[in-house]
């Protein structure tokens, strides 16, 4: 496994002596320029994109008859079981959530050596007396999660740290809102009481906060579903791809050679 020095000096390398960089959000670019010492001119920034014709909403009864799940208020979480991604503060928010009948937390996601994390996590469930409530699937193919994400009540972004937060934006894909930290560019992508949440961190009673106010509105109708997938279009991969074209076409007008 490369040593953390190496990694940075490597990373500085790359950094300081390409021609141009694409970050994901403006707080990639100045961590860039910060740590790295990169000139501001030669990084641009281009959200991450979704898949809109592979996530998109499913209804909920469907999705839910699909995967076997009942009637129960259902919390997702997707991604890495890594303790950056603030799995345990999610689980320590559940108790704050006791007055919500039918509760399930269900938690999909791998990753190296994960296995020891998830016995951590389902460790913490059990002092919690919560074990009955969360649920690990480990990790699902890539063409399932639309019908989990249109399964669940709320989708949940704990990190304490994300590039971008490309869970959110399938979520918010297939119509189902969305509670997260404040990390990435979270606070541009999910419009605050209206598809989601964002929480100044990742402390449980913020979450268990937020998680509550989605969990007390009425089950989405195809409306507000609608609403919440057109919130992203703008991340669709025909209009990102456009703005990597549009950088590219940058770098080559300021670094192509003449032809002699």
């Amino acid at each position: 496994m490369m040593s953390l020095k190496l990694r940075i000096e490597t990373e500085r390398g790359l950094a300081q002596n390409c021609h141009y960089i694409i970050a994901p959000t403006e707080k990639e670019k100045g961590e860039l320029i910060w740590h790295y010492g990169v000139l501001s001119e030669r990084i641009g920034v281009v959200p991450c994109r979704v898949n809109l014709e592979q996530f998109k909403p499913v209804s909920q009864e469907s999705a839910r008859q699909y995967l076997g799940f009942g009637n129960d208020k259902i919390i997702l979480f997707v991604g890495r079981i890594d303790p950056l991604k603030g799995i345990d503060k999610l689980i320590k928010a559940i108790p704050y959530l006791q007055n919500i009948q039918g509760l399930r937390l269900v938690v999909i996601g791998g990753g190296e050596h994960s296995q020891r994390e998830i016995d951590q996590l389902q460790k913490l469930a059990c002092e919690l007396n919560i074990q009955d409530t969360v649920t690990f699937l480990g990790l699902i193919k890539h063409e399932q999660l639309p019908y989990f994400y249109s399964a669940a009540d709320a989708c949940v972004v704990p990190s304490y740290y994300e590039s971008f937060g490309l869970v959110a934006l399938e979520s918010l894909a297939c119509g189902t809102p969305v509670v997260a930290t404040d990390v990435g560019n979270l606070k541009s992508v999910i419009r605050q009481g209206e598809t989601g949440y964002v929480v100044i961190d990742n402390a449980p009673h913020h979450l268990a906060d937020k998680i509550a106010l989605l969990l007390s509105k009425p089950s989405t109708d195809t409306e507000s579903t609608r609403s919440i997938r057109a919130s992203v279009s703008r991340f669709s991969w025909l209009n990102i791809a456009e703005a990597i074209i549009r950088q590219c076409q940058l770098v080559l007008a300021n670094y192509l050679a003449p032809v002699s």
